[in-house]
Order: C-alpha cells, then structure tokens, then sequence
C-alpha cells in the first residue's frame, strides 16, 4: 500500500510540474477613440476582430476599452473595428514578445469626416483599395496625451510601393497637405489608394530612431497604426 501512495503523489507531483511549465499566455488590450474627439471621447459597443482569428471578438466597453487573452510569445496579431456611420479601421499587426501589450488604440474616423478628408485630397477613395495612415510620434507621446504628439521633421516611405498618392503629411491643424514634404508637429501622414497586400512603413529624421510598421491592407478598409504603434520614436 506504502508503495502505491508513494507512486500515486509521484504521479500528482509530476502533472502539476507539467502545469507549472506551461509556456505564459499575453494579453493585448487597448481603447477606441473618435478621431474628432480623442482623448476625451470613446467607442462604446464597437465590435473588434482578430484578423489571424475571425471567430475571436469583443465589443468596446463604455470608456472604449477592449481586451484579448491567451497568445504566445511569437504570436502575430492584427485587429479589426466596425461601428455604424464610421469607417471600418484596422490596426498595424503587432507581434506579441514576452510581456501584455496595453494601449493599442484605434482612432476611428465618422465616414463624414472621411468624406472631407477625402474630398481634401481631391480624391475619390478606390472601394478595391485601403487607405493607410500612422502617426510619427515623440517618445513618450500617444493618444491618450492631448495635443499634439508628432515628430516634426520627418519623412515615411512604404515598401513596397504602389500607393496612388503619398505620402501625404498632415499639417498642424491635422488637414492632409500637398505641399508638406515632411511631417509637422501633428505627425501624421496618409498613403491613398494602396492595393491590397502587406506593406512596411518606415520614418526617417537625422537623430532620430523610429520603429517600422507593418500593414495589412485589405480592400475599403482605413489601415491605422496609431501612437503609441505607429512609427513611434525610441
């Protein structure tokens, strides 16, 4: 009987070692934020999708907050928001490393400011395409900071090419500008027109080290990698 007790806690001592290896789980979470309105103002009752996992949603909470369990280090993750009367919007894909991600924002445009936005440009958005967008940001700055939080002074290129227009830097009063060859204290820039595919936006400023985004754009739908991941200066 001794014998079989001894092998029986044997067995429960080794199972809860088995457990206690178990690789760690992340988690992600951020808010949703109305482009006219953010810091202030949030997306409640928005639907959120994994794109590497359809089946996987939630809906944003009052103060606009959303948050996904169980990925593993080395797990890629890319998320999409739909609220009626603004335009569908998607994140950069993260890639998930040893710690939670907090913070990742979506920045959600009514379709009639889009329309202005558009119309701004002079440019007629292509339903067979996306439109991407990212903020170059100072260290430290992000949506949930008010005012601006741009990086002055630097330029974006996308690879591989193939946008109609871009990039176009916003001025200060966050209006897209033509004329602007590099971005102002906004931070902000668009690509118009871009075909579907994944894309890397990188950001350049002598001094200055940013990292790159990856986009996955996908037909109608506003590619937004918003501070603090975008191209978010270290």
């Amino acid at each position: 009987m001794r014998g079989l007790a001894v092998g029986a806690l044997g067995l429960i001592a080794g199972a809860l070692g088995a457990c206690g290896d178990s690789a760690p789980t992340y988690r992600v979470s951020g808010n949703a934020f109305d482009f006219t309105g953010s810091p202030e103002v949030r997306i409640a009752g928005a639907t959120v999708t994994l794109v590497e996992d359809p089946t996987r949603t939630t809906v944003t909470a009052a103060d606009g907050s959303f948050a996904f369990d169980g990925f593993a280090e080395g797990d890629e993750a890319t998320f999409d928001l739909v609220y009626p009367n603004f335009h569908p919007i998607r994140t950069g894909r993260l890639l998930i490393e040893q710690a939670d991600v907090e913070r990742l924002t979506f920045q959600v445009v009514p379709e009639a400011i889009y329309t202005v936005l558009a119309n701004s440009l002079a440019i007629t958005p292509d339903p067979a395409k996306c439109q991407i967008v990212t903020t170059v940001t100072r260290v430290g700055k992000s949506l949930y900071d008010p005012g601006a939080h741009g990086e002055a002074g630097a330029t974006v290129a996308i690879a591989p090419a193939g946008a109609e227009e871009g990039p176009v830097y916003f001025n200060a009063s966050v209006i897209p500008d033509m004329t602007l060859t590099e971005t102002s204290e906004d931070g902000g820039i668009v690509f118009v027109n871009v075909p579907p595919g994944e894309y890397v936006l990188s950001a350049h400023k002598d001094g200055v080290v940013f990292e790159d985004v990856i986009m996955q754009c996908a037909a109608g739908v506003l590619v937004n990698a918003s501070p603090p991941f975008g191209l978010q200066a270290q």
